[in-house]
C-alpha cells in the first residue's frame, strides 16, 4: 500500500493511527504483476481491516490512480487540409505517440499582444504620469471617435450605419419645407396675379420701396407687371418669416413656439451658451442641451405637441404677424384679402411648427440667405449652381430677352431671390460639426424685367421738321402710357 495521500479524511487517519500503530511505515508492496490493480482491495496484501470484509470504508480505492485514462478525440466535423497540417502529421507518424497531457479545468483565455502605443503601466509610475496618460488617451480617443463619424457619413452627411429615425426626420423636414414653399406660391398666384383693380388705393413709390427695396431694385416694375407681381410678393413674404420667425439673432424675433418664454428666458440664456463655444467639442454639448431644452419644453405625446406653457401667447403673436402682413400688402392685391385670412394663418403657423421641428433636432439646421454688396440687400451676388436653382431655367422663350448674360454661366446675377436654402451643420447624431450640407437650394430668378418702350423715331431734317418730329415723337411715346 502506499503512503497516504492528503485526501485520506482526519477520522480514517486516526482510526488508522488507533488501532495499527505501524500504519504509518507501512511500506508498499512491490508490483508483481499489472493484474493486481484489477483485484478487490480486501484481497490486496497490505490491507489493514480483513475483518471488514467487503464493507465499503473510506480507505477503498474507487479509482485506481495508477490507471490510464483514454485519449479523447474529438470528432471530424469537416477536414481541412494546410501545409502546416501536413508537414505536423508526417512529423507525428514518425514519432512515437506522445503520453496525452492533462488539462485542468480553468483555461487561460487568449490574451492579445499590448499595443506598440500603450505605455507599460507598472506600479513604479507616479501619479503624474498616469494622469498625463490619462489625458492621452482621452485625446487620442475622442480623435478616433471624429475619424470614425467622418468615415460612417455618406456624400450628403447622412450617416450610413444611422438610425433610421434622424433620417425620417430630416425627410421630413425637407417634405415640410417644400410644402411650405407650395403654399406660399399658391397664395400669392391667387391673391396678386392679373391687373389691379382701379377701385383699390393708388400705392405709393415711398412706401413701395420701404418693403421691397431690399428685394430687388426694380421693384416698381414687378409690381405693375401682372404676371411676375406674384413672384415679388412670394419674395417678401419669405424675407418676414427669416426676420420674424427663423431668425433668433434678434430681440423680437424667433421663438414663436415659446410663447413668453423666449425674450425672457431662453433668448438670454441661449446666446450665452453660443457666444461661448470655441471648438467642436463645445458645439456638440450646446447642440444637445438645445435639443433637450426643447423636447422637455414641447414633448410630442401621440403625435401632438404637448407644451408644458401657456400656448395661448403663440396664437396671438401669429395672428397679430398675418394682420400686419395683410395690411401692408393690401394696395397690391387683386382680390379681397380677408378671404385668404386663414390661408395666411396656416402658412405662418406651418412656419412656426417647422422651426420648431428644426430647433428638436441636435444638428443644426438652418435657412441661409445670400446678400450682395451691402447690408440687407438680397439681391446682386454671382448665382452659383450647387447653392441656387433658377425659376426660370425651363422657359426657352425667355432666355433671349430677359436674362442678358444667361449664356454665360459666369456672368449670371440673381435679380430676386424667392425662398432661402436650407442647410444641416453637423450630422443627424449630433456631431462633426465643422462641416455643413446643402439639404434644399435657394430659388432665386435671373430674369432682369425691364420696360418696353417704343423707338424714338429720327426728325427728317430742317428746323421746323426736327420740332415737329420731335413733338410728334413725344405724343406718341406718351399716347403709348395712357397719359
Amino acid at each position: 500500500m502506499a503512503t497516504l495521500s492528503p485526501d485520506v479524511r482526519d477520522s480514517t487517519l486516526k482510526s488508522l493511527k488507533l488501532t495499527c500503530p505501524s500504519a504509518e511505515v507501512i511500506h508498499p508492496p512491490s508490483s508483481q504483476s499489472q493484474s493486481s490493480d484489477d483485484m478487490p482491495p480486501t484481497e490486496q496484501q497490505g490491507y489493514p481491516f480483513p475483518e471488514v470484509g467487503d464493507e465499503w470504508s473510506d480507505e477503498e480505492v474507487l479509482i485506481p490512480r495508477q490507471r490510464r485514462k483514454t485519449q479523447y478525440i474529438p470528432p471530424s466535423m469537416f477536414e481541412k487540409i494546410t501545409a502546416t497540417s501536413a508537414e505536423s502529421s508526417s512529423e507525428d507518424s514518425s514519432t512515437p505517440s506522445p503520453r496525452p497531457q492533462r488539462s485542468g479545468g480553468k483555461v487561460s483565455p487568449n490574451v492579445p499582444l499590448k499595443s506598440p502605443s500603450r505605455q507599460s503601466a507598472s506600479r513604479g509610475n507616479s501619479q503624474d504620469e498616469l494622469v498625463q496618460r490619462f489625458y492621452q488617451l482621452t485625446k487620442e480617443r475622442d480623435a478616433l471617435r471624429k475619424e470614425l463619424q467622418r468615415k460612417s457619413m455618406g456624400a450628403n452627411g447622412t450617416s450610413t450605419r444611422g438610425s433610421k429615425l434622424y433620417r425620417t426626420e430630416e425627410d421630413t423636414l425637407i417634405e415640410e419645407l417644400f410644402a411650405l414653399r407650395h403654399e406660399i406660391r399658391n397664395w400669392s398666384e391667387e391673391y396678386f396675379s392679373g391687373p389691379i383693380k382701379t377701385s383699390s388705393k393708388r400705392p405709393y413709390l415711398t412706401r413701395a420701396g420701404e418693403l421691397f427695396g431690399n428685394l430687388t431694385d426694380n421693384y416698381h416694375v414687378y409690381l405693375k407687371d401682372p404676371e411676375d407681381r406674384p413672384l415679388l410678393i412670394q419674395a417678401y413674404v419669405w424675407m418676414r418669416l427669416q426676420q420674424k420667425i427663423f431668425n433668433n439673432w434678434q430681440k423680437g424675433s424667433g421663438y414663436v413656439w415659446a410663447g413668453k418664454l423666449g425674450d425672457k428666458k431662453l433668448r438670454d440664456i441661449n446666446d450665452t451658451l453660443r457666444k461661448a463655444v470655441k471648438n467642436e467639442a463645445e458645439a456638440e454639448e450646446y447642440h444637445r442641451w438645445r435639443s433637450l431644452t426643447v423636447n422637455l419644453l414641447v414633448p410630442q405625446v401621440d403625435g401632438k405637441w404637448r407644451p408644458t406653457f401657456d400656448a395661448t401667447p403663440v396664437l396671438k403673436q401669429i395672428s397679430r404677424f398675418c394682420s400686419r402682413m395683410r395690411h401692408k400688402l393690401r394696395p397690391w392685391a387683386t382680390r379681397s384679402l380677408s378671404t385668404g385670412k386663414e390661408q395666411l394663418g396656416t402658412i405662418v403657423s406651418a412656419s412656426v411648427a417647422l422651426d420648431l421641428k428644426m430647433k428638436r433636432q441636435r444638428a443644426d439646421y438652418r435657412f441661409v440667405t445670400f446678400t450682395g454688396g451691402k447690408k440687407d440687400q438680397y439681391w446682386g451676388y454671382g448665382y452659383y449652381d450647387s447653392e441656387m436653382e433658377d425659376v426660370y431655367d425651363d422657359d426657352s422663350d425667355d432666355m433671349g430677352g430677359g436674362y442678358g448674360s444667361s449664356d454665360n454661366p459666369r456672368g449670371r446675377r440673381v435679380e430676386l431671390a424667392l425662398a432661402p436654402a436650407l442647410e444641416r451643420c453637423g450630422n443627424a447624431n449630433g456631431h462633426v460639426f465643422d462641416q455643413s450640407f446643402m439639404l434644399v437650394k435657394a430659388d432665386v430668378s435671373c430674369k432682369r424685367l425691364e420696360k418696353r418702350r417704343k423707338p424714338q423715331p429720327r426728325p427728317r431734317g430742317g428746323g421746323g421738321g426736327s420740332v415737329a418730329g420731335g413733338r410728334g415723337a413725344n405724343n406718341r411715346f406718351s399716347g403709348f402710357w395712357g397719359r
